[in-house]
This record gives structure tokens, C-alpha cells and sequence, in this order.
């Protein structure tokens, strides 16, 4: 049995575009991370005039982070309705851009008017939703079978990376800057240097070889898919070409070419709600919450101070990176997925419900900046527990399953419908979650608790798709009939073959 890390060597270059890709993960990490401890800053809190009034401040602070989640609502479509024309390596450009034009509006705002971040956010936020949208789906289209689970993982390390790198950031600004504009504006300023690493990065990835089939431009596909896979694999070539030609053909076939239509094909319709589904429970899992508001999320549990309370956020997204690692190197190539999302909800919804019940028996004592008891250390060991079981399962995975379900010729119809979905439902929880905790206090954690056990009632039922190829899934989804697909593939090797030998002899 080939190791993963003779598989890496052989799929180097495959490797290093997914790694390029995810870096767009980052900022959507840090711009998703930053609104959060840049708003509990008492300067930012001052300058902006919110620290005299605790419902403004909620209210502020949800529209701060909800704004990002609404223009990515919107950015999410963009390469659905642009695929036809754009490739996935001008749209990273475009969403760097974006990226780029709102982090500049957040660094120049001028208080108290607090309209530059608002306009920033929702810029930013469009070019974070076509990255979110844009950047699973490349990656599952370039990599290969055995690799695809752990290179579309990289999206999770950059996203908790950027996240760690967000609240570390506001941190040490809260600790080593006076508390002036500088100590908001030096956080919200890095969101331009990530951003321009993204746009240098889309000028050397390759285009996706799936995205030049559906175009019909067949010798480019070859190039591209040869220069993925390595000069020494021509076979492999051969074979994974023949599994495009016959899909695209197939779905040709059932739906005249109207594309859009075969989104809704009934089992082209289970595969989106299984998508739409995971979304939707990825977020309703409590971890949209703790990282959008991590900073009073602790100070529900007794960590009052500011610096006590970011220290604590540094740490979660410490656990986070740490975890993420470790998933990256011993679990996603050795687990089915169904097997570690039902692990996570399982510890979730039980670290959950131990922290709703730990703050009804034990709630906090008002007037200590750390809540340094014994209550209060179990409640952070059940945060950090629990982030371990979302980090191990729902984080990454939920990306990686939309964004390997769909075929060709709807993947960026289906991958934009459930993007959509999970960030409607991000905006909600983030313009929301602010009240619940004012309101629910330890309820919230019981009704999270809640969604991640149906999250575990979901995962029993989700089709397996660790070790297949992207073709492959309309197999398992009975969109099509395995020996049907069988026929297809050795009628076009013949055509393949030829094309293939054609693109070497040219220079490949």
C-alpha cells in the first residue's frame, strides 16, 4: 500500500496547488476572526462611542460581524453565474481584489462614524464568498483520489490559521499599543497583506482540468491534468480523462445540455440537500458562535478582563491550529468521514450540554477579572474539548464533502447553493448571538447541544465518499448505473488515449 507520504512526493505539484488555493481560507479565517477582538479593544469601544451603552455595543458588534456574512452571501453566486466565462484562476484574483478594496476601507475608517467598516466588511465579505465558494471546489477538481480528502483539509489549517494569527494579533496589540486608533487599525491593516499574498498566488496556480472539459477545450484539460498528476503517470492520465469524458457526456445526454436544470434532477436533488444539510448543521454546531465572539464567550464563563478574555481566544485558536494538524497527519486519510462526524457531534453535544449545566449550577462570581475556580477551569476545559470534536470533524469535513459531491458539469451550481446556505445562516447566528447571550445566558449552550445531536442523527445516514474518484459520486448518488459508467469510460480511452499521446508528443 502506497504511504501518504509517497503519494505526496508523487503529487507534488497537485500538492502545491492546493496549498497556494487555501490560502484564501486564511483571510476568510482572519476577516470571519478579527471583527470579534477588534470590537471588545476598549480604544475601538471609546473611539467609536460604545463603551457607555451595552445594547449598542451588541447591536454594533452583530452588525460588524453580520455584514461580512451578508456580502458573502452574495459573493458565494459569483462563480456560478461566471463560470461559463471565468475559470477558477481569474475568479481567486477577483475575490482577492475585493479582498484587497475592503480591508483598505476597515484600516482608513474615521470615528465615530462607523460607516468605512461596514462598507469594508461587505467587501470584503463578497470576495470572501466567492474564495468560500470558489476555493473547495478547485481544489477537489486538481487533486487526486487518494489525496483529495487531506488537500482539501489544507482549507481548514489556513482558515484556523488565519483565525489564530487574528486573535493573537489583537492581543498583542491590546498588551504593547497604547489604546489609540492604532491598536485597531494595526489588526484590521493585515487583512491587505494576506490579501495581496492571495492575488500573487492566483497568477501561478494552473486551471482546473475539470473546468477546461466542461468548456470543451479538451487539449488544455490534458496539459493541465498532466502537469498535475507528474510526467511519469500518463495512465493514470488516460483513465481519469475517459471518467470526465463520459460524466460530462452522460449528463449531455439525460439533459440536452441545460445545465442548470440537472441541479434539479431528483438524485442531483439529494446530493444538494446532503449539502445544504451539513452546511446547515456545521454552523448549527456552536463554533460560528465561540469564533465570531470568542471574547465574550469567555467572559460569560467569568473571564471579564480584556486581556484575559483575548489570551483565552488566542488559546482556542491555538487548540484549533494543533488539532488541525493532527487531523491532517493521522486522521482524514485513515477515517471515513461518516465515522468522524458522528465522533463529533457525539463530543460536542455532550461538551455542550456539561457547559449549559455548569453555568446554571455554577455561574460565575461577579468582580473578578479570571474566573479562576474550579467551575470555571472545567467550563474552559469543556470549550477546548469541544473544539477539539468540531476540529476532528464538522470543520474540515463539511468543506470537503460539498465540495466533492457534484459533478462537473453543476458543481458550481450546487457548491454555490449550499455556500449560500451556510452563510445566510452564519449572518443569522452572527447578528444574533450577541442577544442569545445576553438573553439565554446558559441556555444557549443546551440549544447548541441540541443541534449537534442532530447532527449525529444526520451523520448516520450520509452517504460515504472517502476514496472515490469526482466521477465516481454519481455512481454512489445512482445517478448513473456503475456498469453503464463502466461502458462510457472504455468507449472514450480509445479517444483519450490519442489525445493524450498527441499533448505529450507536443512538449508536455
Amino acid at each position: 500500500m502506497v504511504s501518504t507520504l509517497e503519494l505526496l512526493s508523487k503529487y507534488r505539484a497537485s500538492v502545491g496547488v492546493a496549498t497556494v488555493a487555501s490560502t484564501a481560507f486564511a483571510l476568510f479565517g482572519y476577516d470571519t476572526t478579527i471583527a470579534g477582538g477588534v470590537i471588545a479593544l476598549k480604544s475601538f469601544q471609546v473611539e467609536f462611542k460604545l463603551s457607555t451603552n451595552a445594547v449598542k455595543s451588541a447591536d454594533v458588534s452583530s452588525n460588524v460581524v453580520a455584514l461580512l456574512n451578508s456580502g458573502a452571501f452574495f459573493g458565494a453566486l459569483v462563480p456560478a453565474l461566471l463560470s461559463r466565462y471565468v475559470g477558477r484562476k481569474l475568479l481567486m484574483t477577483i475575490a482577492a481584489c475585493f479582498m484587497l478594496i475592503g480591508g483598505t476601507l476597515q484600516t482608513s475608517a474615521q470615528p465615530p462614524s462607523i460607516s468605512m467598516i461596514y462598507g469594508g466588511r461587505v467587501i470584503s465579505g463578497f470576495g470572501v464568498g466567492i474564495a468560500s465558494s470558489l476555493t473547495p471546489m478547485y481544489i477537489a477538481e486538481t487533486a487526486p483520489k487518494q489525496l483529495r480528502g487531506l488537500l482539501m483539509s489544507f482549507t481548514e489549517l489556513s482558515l484556523v490559521g488565519g483565525s489564530m494569527v487574528a486573535y493573537w494579533t489583537v492581543y498583542g496589540c491590546s498588551l504593547h499599543l497604547k489604546p489609540t486608533s492604532k491598536q485597531w487599525r494595526v489588526p484590521l491593516s493585515l487583512q491587505i497583506i494576506i490579501g495581496t499574498v492571495i492575488l500573487a498566488g492566483s497568477f501561478i496556480i494552473v486551471e482546473s482540468p475539470r473546468w477546461l472539459a466542461k468548456q470543451n477545450r479538451w487539449d488544455e484539460a490534458t496539459h493541465a491534468l498532466q502537469w498535475l498528476r507528474g510526467a511519469s503517470s500518463c495512465e493514470e492520465v488516460k483513465a481519469e480523462l475517459a471518467e470526465i469524458h463520459a460524466q460530462i457526456e452522460e449528463e449531455i445526454r439525460a439533459t440536452s445540455g441545460r445545465s442548470i436544470k440537472e441541479l434539479f434532477r431528483r438524485q442531483n436533488f439529494f446530493r444538494l440537500l446532503w449539502a445544504c444539510g451539513i452546511m446547515i448543521l456545521a454552523v448549527g454546531t456552536g463554533q460560528t458562535a465561540i469564533l465570531y465572539y470568542a471574547p465574550t464567550v469567555f467572559k460569560q464563563i467569568g473571564f471579564t478582563g480584556q486581556n484575559p478574555g483575548l489570551l483565552a481566544s488566542g488559546v482556542f485558536t491555538v487548540v484549533k491550529v494543533v488539532v488541525t494538524i493532527v487531523f491532517l497527519t493521522l486522521v482524514v486519510q485513515n477515517f471515513k468521514r461518516k465515522y468522524l462526524l458522528l465522533f463529533g457531534s457525539a463530543l460536542m453535544s455532550i461538551m455542550l450540554f456539561t457547559l449549559g449545566a455548569l453555568l446554571k449550577t455554577h455561574p460565575p462570581v461577579t468582580g473578578h477579572s479570571a474566573n479562576n475556580s474550579s467551575s470555571g477551569r472545567a467550563m474552559m476545559a469543556t470549550i477546548y474539548i469541544y473544539i477539539i470534536g468540531f476540529t476532528l470533524s464538522w470543520g474540515p469535513l463539511s468543506w470537503v464533502y460539498v465540495g466533492e459531491i457534484f459533478p462537473t458539469r453543476i458543481r458550481d451550481y450546487g457548491m454555490a447553493t449550499a455556500v449560500m446556505v451556510i452563510w445566510f445562516f452564519n449572518f443569522v447566528i452572527s447578528k444574533w448571538t450577541p442577544l442569545i447571550f445576553l438573553h439565554l445566558t446558559w441556555k444557549t449552550w443546551m440549544l447548541f447541544g441540541i443541534f449537534n445531536a442532530l447532527g449525529f442523527i444526520f451523520a448516520i445516514f450520509l452517504p460515504e465518499t472517502k476514496g472515490l474518484s469526482l466521477e465516481e459520486m454519481d455512481v454512489l448518488f445512482r445517478v448513473v448505473d456503475e456498469s453503464t459508467r463502466r461502458l462510457d469510460i472504455e468507449e472514450h480511452l480509445g479517444v483519450t488515449t490519442e489525445r493524450t499521446i498527441s499533448a505529450v508528443e507536443k512538449g508536455m
